[in-house]
């Protein structure tokens, strides 16, 4: 195959490699949102398909050396994806949807642990990298993508995005010898990338250890608001206020305990759902972990309380307590 007939046949086939990318950031999408995990948080640059330019594919099969038998489908990366989340242990969700999906067969392109494990003293450049296919041919968005059909999903930390942003241009494709002492300094940037990615995760993980997210008391919150009331929560700050100072109290059976009193005393759904658009307290599901905190520790509550001692006051009320007493 020339170039000639090599770009004909790209240009024909770009529709679909294009469809076949659009596809796999849809899969990701769905499966994080299963996961309640809001992908514009989650993701730190909106994932998009990106289809290798002409000539840029046509120098890469025909002029950089490396001898394709088959360049067309020997090159894996005409359509590509990149998912840039926040730390290294975000990265094995990405992974764990690609490799669990029941469209596509994914296969290692690069594997930066496996790399650190050859050579443990190397500081490179660092992603990780996929080639997804289809199982099986089958149509989407009105074209027919049959199993030959290659795209490369990459997966980086924010920090790592950063690197190989400021280094692809300046070394990858550089048009002049790149000395020495240059590798090494970008080397000690990648070792500092991997330090800092390695104190946020540790400091990530203390932030998320305790009760709160040991019992999944946030989202189990919401499901009993919205069970009760049939009103979706929307929760703020104040939320997570009140549950850090009061997260001592916590244990496993504290959900269990809240849906007994509202067993007991159904009035507070009623009220919930009457105030619901007049107070934001009542729109949030910390409401019945209020109500819950001055039925069992109401000392405690009115010594520690953070908020406005109103809010507090006007729960209080709503359940016939006197905080004076």
């Amino acid at each position: 195959m020339n170039q000639v007939e090599f770009l004909s046949k790209w240009e024909t086939d770009k529709p679909i490699y294009k469809a076949w990318g659009e596809f796999i950031v849809s899969q990701i999408l769905e499966n994080l949102r299963k996961e309640d995990i809001n992908p514009e948080i989650f993701l730190k640059i909106a994932p998009k398909e990106r289809t290798k330019e002409n000539q840029s594919l046509v120098d890469k099969a025909f002029n950089r050396g490396k001898k394709y038998q088959d360049p067309y489908n020997d090159i894996e990366d005409k359509v590509g994806v990149r998912f840039v989340v926040l730390l290294t242990d975000d990265i094995k969700k990405i992974i764990d949807f690609i490799s669990n999906n029941i469209f596509w067969n994914a296969t290692h392109a690069k594997d930066y642990e496996q790399e650190i494990e050859k050579e443990p003293l190397l500081f490179a450049y660092q992603s990780m990298h996929y080639i997804l296919r289809p199982k099986e041919a089958f149509d989407y968005q009105g074209l027919t993508i049959s199993e030959n059909i290659a795209c490369e999903v990459q997966i980086r930390t924010l920090l790592q995005h950063a690197h190989a942003e400021l280094t692809h241009d300046a070394i990858y494709k550089s048009q002049k010898k790149i000395k020495p002492i240059v590798h090494r300094t970008v080397a000690r940037c990648m070792a500092l990338i991997e330090t800092t990615d390695s104190f946020f995760c540790e400091a990530t993980k203390q932030i998320n250890n305790g009760p709160i997210y040991d019992y999944k008391i946030i989202e189990r919150l919401d499901s009993l608001y919205l069970t009760h009331t049939q009103l979706t929560p929307n929760n703020q700050k104040s939320s997570l206020i009140i549950l850090d100072t009061f997260e001592s109290l916590i244990n496993e059976k504290t959900i269990d305990d809240i849906n007994f009193l509202i067993s007991r005393k159904p009035y507070l759904i009623e009220i919930i759902k009457e105030k619901y658009v007049v107070f934001n307290i009542y729109q949030q599901s910390i409401v019945l972990f209020i109500f819950w905190l001055l039925e069992t520790r109401r000392s405690r509550t009115k010594e520690d309380w953070p908020l406005e001692w109103k809010i507090l006051e006007m729960l209080a009320t709503n359940m016939g307590i006197n905080l004076d007493r």
